[in-house]
């Protein structure tokens, strides 16, 4: 595999994690050894995703970190490796010092676009269920929505919405979310 990739070559083969990391792309997915090149974020988006970090930030225990994309999340390694960049993540201190994530967040986000829709509520809740990603969030900006998900077992149970409203919640730990924020 060539140590460059451009949006005309063809990947037959499934790349190895090290391979992928050796592309000079950010914004870019690895999904059973196939790399996705994603889009930059449009501006709904971002300000969702901005005004979101600040409500996590702002009840984040001691110990974690909120931090936006991109950061690498290695789902699982060869073969067929997935990494994955959720829009938000809340991981552990010691996870952050890493290169990448390699054990799951508390909490990933994945903020809801038109182009997004069954990557986020369908592909990637399944991936991240299957990480051990202990919470998921889907955040629809122009809804003003949240829709909380929790592990249970090996599959998301919805654990809650937020919707056009202000709520104070317990899970992933204690903060107070305004979802009418999420939009303008």
């Amino acid at each position: 595999m060539p140590s460059t990739l451009s949006s005309m070559d063809v990947v037959t083969e499934p790349l190895t994690l090290d391979e992928f990391f050796a592309l000079p792309y950010e914004l870019i997915e690895l999904v059973e050894g196939q790399p996705v090149v994603m889009n930059a974020a449009a501006g709904p988006h971002q300000v969702a995703s901005g005004r979101l970090y600040l409500m996590l930030v702002a009840g984040c225990p001691a110990g974690y970190e909120v931090v936006s994309s991109p950061i690498d999340w290695v789902l699982w390694g060869d073969p067929r490796a997935t990494v994955r960049q959720p829009d938000l993540v809340v991981a552990g201190l010691d996870q952050l010092r890493q290169k990448r994530l390699t054990e799951p967040p508390l909490l990933a986000v994945e903020i809801v676009s038109d182009s997004s829709v069954e990557r986020d509520a369908v592909a990637k809740r399944r991936d991240y269920a299957r990480a051990g990603c202990p919470h998921y969030w889907l955040v629809v900006p122009d809804r003003a929505e949240i829709v909380r998900l929790r592990l249970q077992g090996d599959a998301y149970v919805e654990a809650g919405r937020i919707v056009d409203e202000t709520v104070t919640i317990d899970e992933p730990y204690p903060m107070t979310i305004d979802a009418r924020r999420l939009t303008f």
